[in-house]
């Protein structure tokens, strides 16, 4: 087979795009937040995704259970009744009570497994049986976990709801051509002979230069020429490839079967090299990354070549090549980062090439779809909302999925970075919600039980690469199984283990047509949607205080402690510590008790049961009011709630005047791009219609959303109340504006803070260290946590569970979330984290809010980072108020210090600028 493949290769920093066409021969395989308190309707593109079942994953962090005064209650009687009967083992989450029937058998998740997964039939695994015949495990020791090595066989992907026809790129799906060329390379390498690359054929790939942005239209300020070698634009065809040429002591190193090294390399195959949607580097597009070793006469020691990935529609395949269906989807424009060098070498300065990909076709694609927000919901469901698309008749949703490189190459686990792209639902209107996609999975044990679920939000379970629940379990164990885990785990639970998420939405016209890719990252939200049960920690919760050999010798209080919480795990993998609710409290017999027991903020639940001579619904209120004053302190990012209401009236802008200026607003600015900064100052000066034309290469350089995101959460004085701004990117003849709509009294309360600021900024003084230390002394006496407003929020505000109609928190406590809350005296973590930054930018300190995830819970939480002598420090207001006084836990400490909070890498700031913090 023949053809014309156009490459793209970089042999040293400073070189030139060049076309090459050396021949090579194949020795390895395919590679592949937060609330930004602003309504969105931002131009923002979508995908061409297709399917096919993978495996999915499920994971999870035991939590100290609520203490409780013992106390007699009336009609307690004297002689307590057991709080269990005689049993092999407290029932938990998808596990029978004493005397029920046995449901039928729950696996446990492992590697490769999607959560509470019924397997068709089972492997053979010697001495161990399935957990509803096993004791629970004596003195800690939790249930073994299935070999996360052993096959699995394949689910069942007929599940209404869902495309099945998954697409996986990385190890397990290598392009055919490349695995009949390898076998013989193989052979090849024995015999000392060479053989070439097939090649893809059909037209000549060299794309028009039409329509190409100019090199500072691509890079603008995002990507600075000091840190990165920015090349020219250039136009490719969907099959281009990029190649880098290997000199010097780097060489291809064949390691076994599709699988090469490189040695005397600072990277690997899978990383020297990545594709990005954007300038923010935040959105990496599927690629496929071989290595190869170097053909007869060649001067080089092997080369990688770089390529799509992404599933190319029919009607734009072209040639004969078997792998014609994969490549580059037509776009606005892609970044190659190049980060090793041909000698092996780590770049100082890593190569950066924008393209844009040409359609070979005559069909017009249509725009990509803006504004794609997804929300978790009061149900703990994604909601996804999006703009109206002109010329739509309808709309596609995949979820994009990346899992990360396990291991390195030569390792015995080592599976290389991969993605799953998956169709999840079609939509006529603009929004798909949970309830039209996901199936939750529920039993039902007894006619007199109330129905429990056990399992939700499919689409995401893969994420969970690892699981805190079984790690956490196995900490301390010597069972061979445990060893295993921990070894796999690294010996502990890493929360950056979880897989990256983004959403595409693509607009179908009315030949079918699917709009051009633009994905949405989504990984804010990944620590906040629940996925299951976290059985472990529910176990060593009933154990904790257990009396007797089964409880029998508890109190009804030491019983109760048992169903205070809820774990769940949560899909990046961690567990969260729930407050429960109960609901269904009926009585069984002569002294016992059902209730239904639920995690509020998911669709998890289960069955409790107690044994209680009087009226024990008269008892719950002063439970339940006990577990919801130990409710932790994160959760004050609202999920992005405000993000996705979709429904401000524009009534009226169209015919207001531009009215954007250069006028220095009179508070401080902070953003990481020129773009940014323009922004933040109109919008800071209370501007309605704002010209954007300048910066309105949102399709080269970094998107709108992603601007507006930043300037949002490090300008606090834009946050007046706890719904914030919303905006819209419009087109106004010959230009691009953005409308604005801002919170009544805006101005008067932006004042109103400025006022408040520098009442109190003499406060502070001293070095750095000493102003930043009586900032959050400051705050701890002036602010109280505001629990009803968060309360209020988990409740979901409204009797809908759909995230677009749940947004009464915000418009109930107008200051929760806002600065504002510095004034009022009350607030939760996003108004502390907010304050802080207002009085330590006010007092010299160079600070940041940042938004991210901590362990235990399944909410998202904001601090702030302070740069004192020259590095970035944590310091976390919220969770350091300890009344009228600031403790001393997270204040000014070191990241690495600091192992229970997790930034975002985007979001509270670009993804490209994440790096320096």
């Amino acid at each position: 087979m023949e053809g014309n493949t156009a490459m793209t290769h970089y042999e040293q920093p400073g070189d030139e795009p060049a076309d090459t066409s050396a021949e090579k021969t194949p020795q390895s395989q395919p590679r592949e937040n937060e609330p930004t308190g602003a309504t969105n309707s931002t131009e923002q593109p979508t995908a061409q995704p297709t399917t096919q079942p993978v495996p999915a994953q499920s994971q999870p962090m035991p939590y100290p259970p609520q203490g409780y005064p013992q106390q007699a209650y009336p009609g307690q009687p004297q002689q307590a009744y057991p709080s269990q009967q005689p049993y092999p083992g407290q029932p938990y989450a998808g596990q029978p009570y004493p005397g029920q029937a046995q449901p039928p058998y729950q696996a446990q998740p492992y590697a490769g497994q999607p959560y509470g997964a019924q397997p068709q039939s089972w492997p053979s695994y010697p001495q161990q049986a399935p957990q509803s015949q096993q004791p629970y495990p004596q003195q800690g020791q939790p249930y073994p976990q299935y070999n996360p090595q052993q096959p699995y066989p394949q689910q069942n992907p007929n599940v209404a709801g869902h495309d099945h026809r998954k697409h996986s790129t990385g190890k397990h799906r290598p392009r055919w051509w490349v695995i009949l060329i390898a076998a013989i390379a193989a052979v090849a390498l024995v015999a000392g002979c060479a053989f070439a690359v097939v090649k893809l054929t059909g037209k000549d790939s060299t794309a028009s230069n039409t329509d190409l942005p100019t090199a500072e239209q691509a890079y603008g300020s995002a990507l600075p020429a000091s840190k990165y070698d920015l090349k020219d634009p250039i136009s490719v065809d969907i099959y281009h490839e990029f190649r880098i040429y290997l000199k010097g002591k780097v060489t291809v190193e064949p390691d076994s079967f599709l699988v090469s090294k490189l040695k005397n390399a600072d990277m690997t195959v899978y990383d020297c090299a990545k594709i990005y949607q954007d300038a923010s580097l935040s959105v990496p597009i599927p690629t496929s990354a071989f290595a190869f070793t170097p053909s007869d006469g060649d001067d080089d020691n092997g080369t990688i070549d770089i390529s799509g990935s992404m599933d190319i529609p029919e009607y734009m395949q072209y040639g004969d090549s078997i792998s014609k269906d994969l490549g580059f989807l037509p776009s606005d424009g892609y970044y190659y980062v190049q980060y090793m060098g041909s000698d092996g070498k780590k770049l100082t300065k890593p190569i950066v090439q924008f393209f844009k990909v040409a359609n070979p076709t005559g069909v017009q694609q249509l725009d990509p779809v803006s504004g794609i927000t997804p929300v978790v919901n009061s149900e703990g469901g994604v909601d996804i909302s999006w703009n109206k698309l002109e010329g739509a008749k309808s709309y596609n949703v995949y979820t994009y999925i990346v899992l990360p490189q396990i291991g390195q190459p030569g390792d015995d686990n080592f599976s290389e970075e991969r993605t799953e792209i998956t169709k999840i639902g079609s939509s006529k209107t603009t929004q798909l919600l949970s309830k039209d996609y996901d199936e939750v999975k529920s039993s039902k044990l007894l006619d007199n039980q109330p129905e429990t679920t056990y399992s939700q939000n499919e689409a995401f379970h893969s994420l969970a690469v690892e699981d805190q629940d079984y790690i956490d379990a196995c900490t301390g164990s010597t069972r061979d199984y445990c060893v295993d885990v921990l070894e796999q785990a690294g010996g502990s639970y890493n929360p950056d283990s979880a897989g990256k998420l983004y959403f595409v939405v693509s607009g179908v016209d009315a030949e079918g047509h699917e709009s051009r890719w633009r994905a949405v990252d989504a990984n804010d939200i990944v620590p906040s949607i629940p996925i299951g049960p976290a059985n472990q920690t529910q176990h060593r919760q009933w154990i904790y205080n257990s009396k007797g050999v089964f409880g029998e010798d508890n109190t009804l209080e030491e019983d109760m402690e048992q169903y205070v919480y809820t774990f769940v795990t949560m899909a990046n993998g961690s567990t969260a510590t729930i407050p429960s609710t109960f609901s269904e409290i009926n009585k069984t017999g002569n002294a016992s008790w059902n209730f239904l027991v639920s995690a509020p903020g998911t669709k998890i639940t289960n069955t409790g049961h107690l044994y209680y001579e009087g009226d024990l619904n008269a008892i719950f209120p002063q439970i339940q009011q006990a577990a919801l004053e130990s409710l932790p302190k994160a959760g004050g990012v609202l999920d992005r709630v405000n993000a996705v209401t979709g429904n401000t009236d524009w009534s009226g802008y169209d015919t207001k005047k531009i009215d954007s200026d250069t006028k220095q607003s009179p508070y401080f600015i902070f953003a990481s791009t020129d773009y940014g900064k323009y922004l933040a100052n109109n919008i800071l000066n209370g501007h309605e219609v704002i010209d954007i034309t300048k910066y309105a290469t949102d399709d080269y350089q970094v998107s709108t959303d992603d601007v507006m995101t930043e300037i949002i959460y490090q300008n606090p004085y834009m946050r007046t109340d706890s719904d914030g701004i919303s905006f819209a990117v419009r087109k106004k003849g010959d230009k691009t504006v953005m409308w604005v709509k801002y919170p009544d009294n805006y101005k008067q309360r932006q004042k109103t803070m400025a006022d408040f600021v520098n009442a109190n900024v003499s406060k502070f003084q001293g070095s750095d260290r000493d102003k930043a230390i009586a900032i959050e002394q400051f705050l701890a006496g002036q602010m109280t946590y505001d629990y009803d407003a968060i309360n209020f929020k988990r409740s979901g505000g409204t009797d809908s569970a759909s995230a677009f109609d749940s947004i009464d928190a915000s418009k109930q406590y107008p200051d929760a979330w806002s600065p504002y809350g510095m004034v009022s005296g009350k607030g939760v973590c996003m108004s502390y984290a907010y304050a802080y930054q207002l009085l330590g930018k006010a007092a010299g300190l160079d600070t940041r809010v940042v938004s991210g995830s901590v362990s235990g819970y399944s909410t998202s939480h904001a601090w702030n980072y302070v740069k004192i002598d020259g590095k970035w420090l944590v310091i976390d207001a919220t969770w350091d108020d300890d009344g009228n006084t600031a403790g001393t836990k997270y204040q000014l400490k070191d990241k690495s210090e600091v192992t229970d909070h997790f930034a975002f890498n985007d979001g509270w700031t670009l993804a490209s600028q994440s790096g320096q913090y």
